[in-house]
């Protein structure tokens, strides 16, 4: 009977601290936001050559994992990046125009979200790339990449 009136206090203890649905309805479209523009500024910094968007957006820490073809013609092959390489690459990749920032695509499907982590889809110029990001001090992060390159 105690356990039962205990349970009973704390739900209803929780129901009368817990924000209203309204509230949480505004939290998760400002998280879904913020989720967007981490994910937009990751793929600005490398259509518009501006590697500086990555230092709000994607963490020092980040595990970068992609497929493209090899060189010898055999198939795929595994290239890792750090964040630095990251950097390196969003400064110069677009040099030749290969991909137009204004037509690009940048597709962002966020998959899901709790308040801690996210899960998102981006279909860019380069190929799909599944990406995670963590909340950190209050701000969306970028923290691993998983992606293919397109086929053509």
């Amino acid at each position: 009977m105690l356990r039962t009136t205990l349970m009973t206090l704390t739900i209803a203890a929780a129901l009368t601290m817990a924000p209203s649905g309204h509230a949480l309805a505004d939290h998760h479209e400002d998280d879904a936001e913020m989720i967007e523009q981490a994910v937009q500024d990751y793929v600005s910094s490398i259509y518009d050559m501006k590697p500086e968007l990555l230092d709000g957006s994607v963490s020092p820490k980040i595990q970068k994992v992609g497929y493209m073809p090899a060189q010898d013609g055999t198939g795929l092959e595994e290239s890792w990046m750090t964040f630095q390489q990251l950097k390196d690459i969003a400064g110069h990749l677009n040099e030749d125009g290969m991909f137009d920032p204004a037509t690009a695509p940048r597709e962002v499907t966020i998959l899901d979200h709790t308040d801690m982590i996210a899960n998102v889809k981006l279909v860019a110029g380069w190929g799909i790339d599944y990406i995670q990001l963590t909340r950190y001090s209050g701000e969306w992060m970028i923290i691993n990449v998983l992606w293919e390159m397109a086929s053509h």
